[in-house]
């Protein structure tokens, strides 16, 4: 059981790191309707640069614990996480064909994660 409670930590941390690198994208797309060189361009700026730090420190633990293969695969997630925030966020509304290629990458990461058991 406790193995499957620290499969179930890992594959939490690994998308936790992606939840991270998904707001890197956000807060690019802010970041753009500033003022270029501004102070508000320049705080979202560094907003991404320091999420960029977090998302590389813990790409390198989940490595660790991960293949290779199964890790960049989950990455798709990252995809989903966007869609959930150009909605909630930015307002941006939500097509049947983003909802079906969301449902392409979820299948294909748990094909991926399947065959890494």
């Amino acid at each position: 059981m406790s193995g499957s409670i620290q499969t179930f930590k890992n594959y939490a941390l690994l998308h936790a790191s992606f939840l991270i690198y998904s707001f890197i994208a956000l807060l690019s797309k802010m970041a753009a309707g500033k003022v270029f060189f501004s102070s508000e361009f320049f705080g979202f700026a560094a907003l991404v640069f320091g999420l960029l730090l977090v998302y590389a420190f813990l790409w390198q633990k989940i490595l660790k614990v991960f293949p290779l293969v199964t890790a960049y695969s989950n990455k798709g997630a990252v995809i989903i996480w966007s869609l959930i925030w150009a909605s909630l966020i930015m307002g941006e509304k939500i097509t049947v064909s983003n909802l079906a290629g969301s449902a392409i990458i979820i299948f294909g990461i748990m094909v991926v994660s399947s065959d890494a058991r």
